[in-house]
């Protein structure tokens, strides 16, 4: 007698094939993401997991958000590594991979949107006109990028939230990868009294002192 095997056999795709096959199922069923703000909460949500599931069936470290202004001719569709540089080869394989679409933006990593916004997280408002960030300087190497970053009301308590809440601002205003390869030292700290003592600046203009520290001979 013999006897079936009744277990499929575990798929050994190479990368080039993963990336393939998602977007295989990205265009035939890309329509269903397209209207995602006129649909339900609960169908929504359903929508959101199985993208990130077919996504995961590629690299199970990436994300991705869908969005846009709504008078654009697209609608963006960004991969991102949530700032992991280890994972940023796999966005930029899976980005290139990528099909023309008619109606999509396909975009590596989450792009830098300037500053001129607030942004509300786990409860304390994060507005980057209002942040201070004191400079710090390396003698060993002039063009090292370090910063603390102050807030009056910090409490050691609740330094997971300054901390998360400074790096999303940080990545609307620079984008996803110039946080990650750009900054090579960041603090949270209480504003110090004596703040006036300091060469400080608003975290609304950091991309430009990047620039600056980055162009130092």
């Amino acid at each position: 007698m013999i006897l079936k095997n009744i277990f499929k056999r575990k798929e050994n795709l190479t990368e080039d094939q993963k990336a393939e096959k998602f977007w295989n199922w990205f265009e035939k069923n890309q329509n269903k993401f397209l209207f995602l703000t006129d649909i339900t909460e609960l169908e929504k949500d359903k929508l959101m997991a199985e993208f990130l599931s077919e996504l995961h069936k590629f690299n199970q470290e990436l994300y991705f958000e869908i969005g846009g202004h709504p008078k654009d001719e697209k609608v963006e569709l960004i991969i991102s590594a949530e700032g992991i540089l280890e994972q940023f080869p796999a966005v930029e394989k899976l980005t290139s991979c990528a099909p023309e679409f008619k109606n999509w933006e396909v975009i590596a990593f989450k792009p830098p949107m300037g500053s001129g916004f607030a942004m509300n997280y786990r409860g304390k408002v994060f507005d980057p006109e209002k942040i201070i960030y004191i400079p710090l300087s390396a003698k060993q190497d002039p063009r090292a990028i370090g910063f603390n970053v102050c807030y009056p009301d910090f409490d050691e308590s609740e330094k997971e939230i300054f901390i998360n809440g400074t790096y999303l601002i940080l990545d609307a205003i620079l984008g996803e990868k110039s946080v990650a390869l750009d900054i090579d030292h960041l603090e949270v700290i209480k504003t110090p009294e004596n703040i006036s003592d300091f060469d400080f600046g608003h975290l609304s203009n950091i991309a430009e002192y990047i620039t600056e520290k980055k162009n130092v001979c």
